[in-house]
């Protein structure tokens, strides 16, 4: 296979992804984890009134059902779909909107569909970052076949593999780029401001059943997963990294499986550039390959920032908001993209795990991160109108007191015990009368 024209054909499709300034959009993804409301157990897939059942009834109101053999495994709907992470984690993917407001309204009409089912069936739609309660080896797989092939891949890889699918509850948010000089820019960015996205967003205050003591477990359950394709994507913060530098990364990387003919086929240890015939591989093909690796950045024909985990609303409007200042405001990413290129990769890594320990006292570019992140809101505050501001507020509050989260919950669960959780539930925002603090 020849190499060259592999990496043409990636970098050709990611190239097609570019879109003119009025063309760039934001997307976002919301996984959420369901409980019970008595005891913050985990509803799982297979139980009575488990996921399925869920979505079964979801289905009635716009929704088209996806089945994988006899079972219903996500819905489309007009603007959005529903999807199911490994564990039964509900998420849905929001099209890409040219507002901040879109994405809000598509958001809570989509908990207004839910909630009287859950509300029903005394359930919580919980946005937090890792199950309350339940154990991972309590909870199983759903039916979705590529979930298969992975969990017995990664499983050889990392401790923490089965704990990543099965386990986590992101917030991803999705940009474009205009092209390879802006994808550069936003690239290098992403990746570099890394150790700040985790802590502003850690909203995992319990691991496998105990307060975690340190901050964002994300990080750390990614960083023990497969070293091959999580983290932070190697020479994205040193090299002048674009296109093909990235189809030389996905390239390089097991898929662990490909789709042919609508098919999963297990692949093992081989290689994507084992694997691509540039004559016979479609797009779609293509697409899946670059599905299948899972840095903190990553591309297809959009860039995924995915260091977030899922925040109760208003505040993952806030991290939207946050994303939005920084990456569609020219100011504050050629400001932040300067910083960056006098970075080392090493240094981010470090400040990675300096955060994992020490939190808003850990340092970042040999300043505190609780003194860089007000540099970091301001810079993004300067590319938002005043309607997108008082999104960015809401988080904004919270961590110009050094908290997130999992920090404020951790103090309260101390006191209450796991109720204290109930702030994490979104059902309210879903109810008749509602009406969500951001509008």
């Amino acid at each position: 296979m020849d190499y060259e024209k592999q990496i043409d054909r990636i970098a050709a499709f990611i190239k097609s992804g570019e879109k003119s300034e009025q063309q760039c959009m934001l997307g976002a993804e919301f996984e959420h984890i369901i409980v019970k409301k008595d005891s913050f157990e985990t509803v799982n897939y297979y139980e009575e009134n488990g996921i399925e059942n869920i979505l079964k009834k979801l289905a009635s109101k716009g929704y088209k059902p996806k089945y994988e053999g006899q079972y219903v495994v996500g819905l489309e709907g007009e603007n959005d779909a529903i999807t199911l992470e490994p564990g039964g984690q509900f998420e849905i993917s929001i099209e890409p909107c040219s507002t901040i407001k879109q994405i809000e309204g598509y958001y809570l009409d989509f908990l207004k569909k839910i909630t009287p089912i859950l509300e029903e069936q005394d359930q919580l739609l919980m946005a937090i970052g890792y199950h309350p309660k339940t154990s991972i080896k309590d909870i199983p797989f759903n039916p979705k076949e590529r979930y298969k092939y992975m969990a017995q891949y990664l499983g050889t890889k990392g401790e923490y593999a089965h704990n990543m699918m099965k386990g986590t509850a992101s917030l991803q948010v999705v940009i474009d780029y205009k092209d390879q000089e802006d994808f550069k820019k936003k690239f290098k960015v992403a990746n570099f401001l890394s150790p700040l996205f985790h802590l502003i967003t850690d909203n995992a205050p319990v691991f496998e059943g105990e307060i975690y003591e340190n901050h964002s477990i994300r990080s750390v359950i990614w960083e023990n997963t497969d070293s091959e394709r999580s983290g932070i994507v190697p020479g994205s913060i040193e090299k002048d990294f674009g296109y093909r530098e990235y189809a030389e990364y996905v390239l390089n990387t097991p898929p662990i499986l490909v789709v042919r003919e609508g098919e999963f086929i297990g692949t093992g240890d081989k290689k994507a550039k084992d694997l691509i015939d540039v004559n016979s591989t479609t797009d779609e093909e293509i697409d899946h390959i670059l599905s299948m690796v899972f840095p903190d950045v990553r591309v297809r024909q959009y860039m995924e920032i995915r260091m977030g985990d899922i925040l109760p609303y208003p505040l993952s409007f806030g991290y939207i908001a946050l994303i939005k200042g920084i990456f569609y405001n020219d100011v504050a990413l050629k400001y932040l993209y300067e910083m960056a290129k006098d970075s080392e990769e090493q240094q981010v890594v470090q400040a990675k795990s300096n955060m994992v320990k020490k939190g808003f006292l850990g340092t970042f570019k040999c300043k505190h991160i609780r003194d860089f992140i007000p540099i970091l809101f301001d810079l993004a505050r300067k590319g938002l109108n005043e309607e997108e501001k008082l999104y960015l507020k809401s988080l904004e509050e919270l961590i110009f007191k050094y908290q997130n989260p999992a920090i404020a919950s951790k103090k309260n669960i101390e006191e209450i015990g796991l109720e204290a959780l109930k702030w994490c539930s979104v059902n309210q925002y879903g109810k008749e009368n509602a009406h969500g603090p951001c509008r």
